[in-house]
């Protein structure tokens, strides 16, 4: 058997490469992706170990809360006068007091220098003890040591032309600063910090322009020689105040490590999906391959059986193929993998997501995984077939030919029709019943599940439409119309992998533009703006809250409301929020409330929307518990109820010098304009656009423009999900050949008498490839379908989030379709040009 077996697999060169392909691919996916996050991991490690290297042990203030652990985490600043206990303790070589906050450096001509992906812009202190630097060097000049002088990253100065000795700005939370840049700085063998910039300062200068005088961020420890980071860590912890920690660098590295990375979860779990979702697709093609060759070799399987074959060495047979052909696929997966990982790694660059990487990192867990998955799939794809496979009687080794109708069963019809009722059901309840999310999640599912078991049903009635138009072209287009139609069940598995990546793509197609509808909608009916000021870069944090002061200066400017966001606990829930400046929000931001008011905001208070309220049994006087990592618990007092959301998205909602006081100094990330009465808007743009040349870290667009630059984001990202779910396509179409390949050899005969009785070549081939044609819009419209009514559904479901329009881009949907039929044809080429190479007299002689 296992003879058998091999020459089986070696006699169908073309199958198997195909096969093979197939599962290679999504393999290939999910290892790239295991060795992308493992390179961005092991990247983040080395990283922040660099800026740790010369620290041994930290002294901060504790965290309200540990949820938000790492470089994320807002601390109470602690008091410089620690820092004489911390110097006095047996053990300590050197202490010195640390400041960082946000610092957006600019070049000699005052443009903003700004980082990729919206990484940050930091400034920090430069300690005078070099060995508590660490791997932070000076490349050139040398360190800053007054209050006008700056080092800054050496990628910053190289990229943008600033020489030591040039004067340039930086902006800063508070007013922007002239500085001379006295030197460059590196990381170890790197120039910069994971791609972000840096800008340091000595100890009071970063206090100044930075923090707070008279305190300090962290307190910065070097031990004396022989004594370890964990029992200095422990005579600290000895002598500092109440409300303070000593831990150790390696902690300190490790936390901020572990802080990004989990913040890099999303990245991860994005890119699984995909790589699910082709291994998914590659599981349809390869049950649909064994299916065939079960089909095609069901008198070779029958003859086997009549000379003695049990049904289960057939079936271990087949099984032991699926395995062989898993392994192989695997391992070959995994080799491409390193190149996926590169191509992602440049995909995200030119998306805007930049992050930092290292060479390569290949764990032994990413090739056991990456192993293990595609040899599964591949072996549960080709339990059924298996199965099916002994059910074979010896008494078919008799037959001329065992050719399989594939007719589409009543049950497999009932139990489709069933999973999509009880799928729709479930979206339904979740749209009309307010059923939990999970109930839409599950019912999503479910639609999908059941369309996939009843699209069968479907094939013939599609295959007719599609092919009405196909019969002009004469006998060819009718016969592959016929051929399509011929095994139901084989053709709607070919479709399904086509369908699954359309619906997928057209979804998120739908999703966008409903978003960029809804956001128009809500700077158009939502605001009352005539202009809009925003962060340079389209990824960008925000901007220093000095812009604001500058803008409203402007003459013509009648108000602005800026507004802020933060994370918190509120009822002990992590969530965001929005601050808002509550003497101009009610004015331009249109929050429509229904009790209470926004000009209530003040110290220790909340506004929330109404869902919030409800569901917790608020009404104004009761009071909300927060807590911020800064500032720890609050009792905040409930003052307004707003009905419905549209600038501001979130359900609770402070002020922003309350949110400055509880969480600490924030940028702002957006502000609206209002022109004055008798102002020209366009004069009034100009002008603030004059005001903001010292603050090249915001600029102000009109509405159009506004919305213009929302819309390319999100068609950006639009564009990343969609050439991530290409290759589940690509592996679509790599089923289609396969399909159309075991069909031309299925019907070698067939196609020899036609041959014979006069059809030519060429209306060969245009057969096969109307066939494929028609095999690619089955799936194409059933995926152009399905995708429209989950896009749809997933914007209506997300309405309180503030998508409140839902558009369909028919367009872009038709190119979608079209091409997939232009691919089905392309995939028919080489199959096609097999069919038109039939030797005639041999196939008809064929027994």
């Amino acid at each position: 058997m296992l003879t058998t077996t091999l020459r089986g697999m070696l006699a169908h060169k073309l199958r198997l490469a195909l096969t093979t392909a197939s599962i290679a691919l999504g393999v290939a996916f999910l290892a790239g992706t295991l060795v992308l996050t493992d390179t961005m991991g092991t990247a983040f490690d080395r990283l922040f170990d660099k800026v740790a290297a010369g620290t041994d042990a930290v002294v901060r203030t504790e965290a309200a809360y540990s949820a938000s652990e790492g470089v994320s985490t807002s601390r109470a600043p602690i008091d410089a006068a620690v820092l004489d206990q911390v110097e006095q303790v047996e053990g300590v070589r050197a202490a010195e007091g640390s400041v960082s906050g946000y610092a957006l450096l600019t070049d000699t001509d005052g443009d903003a220098v700004i980082p990729p992906g919206g990484l940050p812009t930091t400034g920090a202190t430069m300690s005078a003890d070099e060995k508590l630097r660490g791997d932070v060097k000076v490349l050139a000049g040398e360190a800053p040591d007054g209050p006008h002088e700056v080092a800054i990253d050496a990628t910053s100065a190289e990229e943008n032309d600033i020489e030591v000795g040039s004067t340039i700005k930086i902006l800063f939370q508070g007013p922007t600063e002239e500085f001379t840049v006295v030197g460059t700085v590196g990381f170890g063998d790197d120039k910069d910090l994971g791609g972000s910039t840096s800008a340091y300062f000595d100890v009071a200068t970063a206090q100044r322009v930075l923090g707070t005088p008279g305190v300090f961020d962290t307190i910065e420890v070097s031990a004396d020689p022989g004594i370890s980071q964990a029992e200095l860590a422990e005579r600290l912890s000895a002598v500092v105040p109440e409300g303070t920690e000593a831990v150790t660098g390696d902690a300190v590295s490790k936390e901020n490590a572990d802080a990004v990375k989990s913040n890099m979860k999303m990245i991860n779990i994005l890119f699984s999906i995909f790589a699910g979702i082709a291994l998914f697709v590659g599981g349809f093609i390869i049950w649909n391959t064994f299916t065939m060759i079960v089909t095609q070799r069901s008198r070779e399987i029958a003859l086997m059986r009549a000379i003695g074959a049990t049904k289960r060495q057939i079936k271990r047979s087949l099984l032991f193929e699926a395995i062989l052909i898993g392994a192989g696929a695997s391992a070959i997966g995994v080799a491409l993998g390193l190149g996926v990982a590169k191509g992602l790694k440049v995909l995200m660059d030119v998306a805007g997501f930049s992050l930092p990487t290292t060479s390569l990192q290949v764990e032994p867990r990413t090739i056991i995984i990456s192993m293990a998955v595609g040899t599964l799939v591949t072996v549960v794809s080709a339990l059924v077939p298996a199965r099916r496979a002994t059910k074979v009687r010896p008494v078919e080794a008799l037959r001329e030919s065992a050719a399989d109708t594939g007719s589409f069963s009543k049950r497999r019809a009932l139990v489709g029709t069933t999973v999509l009722g009880l799928g729709t059901a479930g979206v339904l309840s979740t749209l009309y019943a307010d059923a939990p999310m999970v109930v839409f999640g599950v019912g999503l599912l479910s639609v999908l599940v059941g369309v996939i078991v009843a699209l069968p049903m479907a094939v013939r009635p599609l295959a007719a439409a599609i092919g009405a138009p196909m019969k002009l072209r004469g006998l060819s287009g009718e016969l592959a119309t016929q051929n399509a139609v011929r095994n139901p069940r084989r053709t709607a598995a070919t479709a399904a992998a086509l369908m699954i990546g359309l619906t997928l793509v057209v979804s998120m197609s739908v999703f966008a533009s409903s978003l960029k509808t809804s956001f128009g909608e809500v700077i158009g009916d939502k605001t009352d703006a005539d202009l809009y000021v925003t962060s340079a870069s389209s990824q960008g944090p925000g901007f220093s809250p000095t812009v604001v002061a500058a803008v409203e200066d402007v003459e013509g400017v009648d108000s602005v409301a800026a507004s802020g966001w933060g994370m918190a606990r509120f009822e002990g829930h992590d969530t965001s929020y929005s601050a808002v400046d509550p003497a101009t929000a009610g004015d331009l931001m249109q929050l429509d409330l229904s009790q209470g008011s926004l000009s209530e905001l003040g110290d220790d208070t909340v506004v929330v929307s109404r869902d919030i309220a409800e569901s917790n049994g608020w009404e104004l006087g009761d009071t909300v518990d927060a807590e911020f990592a800064a500032t720890g618990k609050h009792q905040l007092e409930l003052v307004g109820i707003f009905d419905s959301k549209g600038w501001v998205t979130d359900n609770f909602v402070i002020g922003l010098d309350e949110q400055n006081a509880l969480a600490g100094p924030q940028l702002v990330t957006s502000a609206l304009v209002k022109v004055a009465a008798g102002a020209d808007r366009d004069e009034v743009q100009d002008a603030i656009t004059a005001a903001l040349a010292d603050h090249p870290d915001a600029k102000v667009l009109d509405q159009d423009a506004y919305e213009a630059e929302a819309s390319g984001f999100i068609d950006g990202l639009l564009t990343f999900v969609t050439v991530m779910l290409l290759l589940a396509v690509v592996i679509a179409l790599l089923g289609i050949v396969n399909t159309l390949a075991l069909s031309v050899f299925e019907r070698t005969r067939e196609l020899g008498l036609l041959r014979a009785v006069g059809m030519t070549r060429g209306q060969v081939r245009a057969m096969v490839r109307w066939e494929s044609v028609v095999i690619s819009l089955i799936g194409a419209l059933s995926g152009a379908g399905l995708g429209i009514g989950i896009g749809v559904a997933l914007s209506r479901v997300l309405e309180d989030q503030g998508i409140t329009g839902v558009s369909i881009p028919a367009p872009q949907i038709a190119v979608y379709v079209v091409l997939a039929a232009v691919a089905g044809v392309l995939a028919a080429l080489g199959p096609a040009r097999s069919a038109a190479k039939v030797d005639v007299l041999k196939a008809v002689v064929t027994d």
